[in-house]
């Protein structure tokens, strides 16, 4: 199964490796924060930011948005976590290791 997530992860991650940053440097999606207040949210920028990881240029990634130095590790942390979680596996909780 870890292989099948891994290769679906990969596709996708190649797909948007591949998709120019024009398609979507310029445009902005529709954000109800931006709408309502008039500024950029927390999140604005962020895909452009991941692109821009992807292609080591880590400049214009935080250039994008300050919070992918913090953003994109976690992200890669969790795909890392979900693509080698076992569901067939019994896991243990730490307390239950300390009561054996």
């Amino acid at each position: 199964m870890a292989v099948v997530k891994f290769a679906t992860v990969l596709i996708v991650l190649l797909i948007f490796y591949n998709i120019p940053l024009e398609s979507f440097a310029e445009k902005y999606p529709l954000c109800l924060f931006r709408i309502f207040f008039d500024r950029h949210c927390i999140g604005c920028g962020t895909t452009r930011a991941v692109w821009s990881v992807l292609h080591f240029n880590l400049i214009e990634a935080i250039g994008y948005n300050k919070l992918i130095i913090v953003s994109f590790p976690l992200l890669a942390g969790c795909t890392f976590s979900w693509i080698m979680n076992n569901p067939g596996r019994k896991q243990k909780s730490y307390i239950s290791k300390i009561r054996q």
